[in-house]
């Protein structure tokens, strides 16, 4: 067991639509309070919180769902505990070590993340750090924390814009595409476009985030690199607006010591298979 930084420097090949909440009818991208020599500054972020669901519980809990063939056949609180941490709605009991042990050997993700069973807590081992905007207001966190030097960066505000859509019309692709002629004959009926707008962080910002993973094995450090590889390959997105192309992260991972990353992450793909059976039954049995 041993305890490993990564850092990480994640690129926007797509604007970042990161919410926090609305001013009126317009989207905010979610900002954090920065101290400066020119006093507090609201600096946009990515939260530890998005970071570690989209990046890592996300598209590592799918592929085992996947994998072990539990699609359609677990239950709603056995989905989400595994896709959202779960929720303690028993009486919390003595802590049944026997049981937590046995989630560590079978499920290693499980064993970083944490959760909740119905009646106990099942404490994790990975920190996630928020990602920090490589911007002239973050200089001195990211000289301290990645080691990157102070080359004039910046001003955060450069890096902010707009985006606006309109909702498609169902009356003007049925008048218009020969395709669909036919489909709505009432030429006379009133449309309705609704237009919607918000903040985002442009394409080109780049983010500084990281994890700290905590006395654990090779099996979850694999665990967590397979995890993001399938993030990566799934487009890698973070915020919303996915669906209209926003959100796309490009990430190079800055490691403490050499890893041989293939090799941890076949490992952990092979230990996961070979415990399929045991992994799902310890699943069924924790929530019987």
């Amino acid at each position: 067991m041993n305890t490993l930084t990564i850092r990480c420097i994640s690129e926007a090949l797509s604007p970042i639509t990161h919410m926090q909440g609305v001013s009126g009818n317009e989207a905010m991208i979610a900002r954090e309070p920065v101290t400066t020599a020119h006093g507090t500054q609201w600096i946009p972020f990515l939260s530890g919180n998005a970071i570690r669901h989209r990046a890592i519980r996300e598209p590592g809990v799918l592929w085992l769902i996947q994998a072990y063939g539990l699609k359609g056949i677990i239950s709603l609180a056995e989905l989400n505990f595994l896709m959202h941490g779960g929720n303690l709605t028993e009486s919390n009991r003595a802590e049944d070590t026997g049981r937590i042990a046995e989630m560590y050997r079978t499920w290693p993700l499980l064993r970083l993340l944490g959760g909740c069973l119905p009646n106990q807590i099942l404490a994790g081992s990975l920190d996630v750090w928020r990602g920090v905007l490589v911007c002239a207001e973050n200089t001195s966190v990211l000289c301290n924390d990645f080691g990157l030097r102070d080359v004039g960066l910046r001003p955060s505000e450069q890096w902010i814009d707009g985006y606006q859509y309109t909702r498609s019309d169902a009356k003007g692709r049925a008048l218009h595409q020969t395709a669909d002629a036919g489909l709505f004959p009432d030429k006379k009926s009133n449309t309705n476009l609704m237009i919607f707008n918000g903040q985002c962080v442009t394409r080109g910002a780049v983010f500084a985030h990281g994890f700290t993973c905590k006395a654990v094995s090779d099996l979850e450090i694999g665990a967590l690199l397979w995890s993001l590889r399938l993030w990566q390959a799934g487009g890698g997105t973070i915020g919303g607006q996915a669906s209209r192309g926003h959100g796309r992260l490009k990430m190079t991972l800055i490691m403490d010591e050499v890893l041989d990353q293939d090799g941890l992450c076949r490992s952990y793909v092979s230990h996961a298979m070979s415990l399929k059976d045991e992994a799902v039954a310890w699943l069924h049995g924790a929530f019987a």
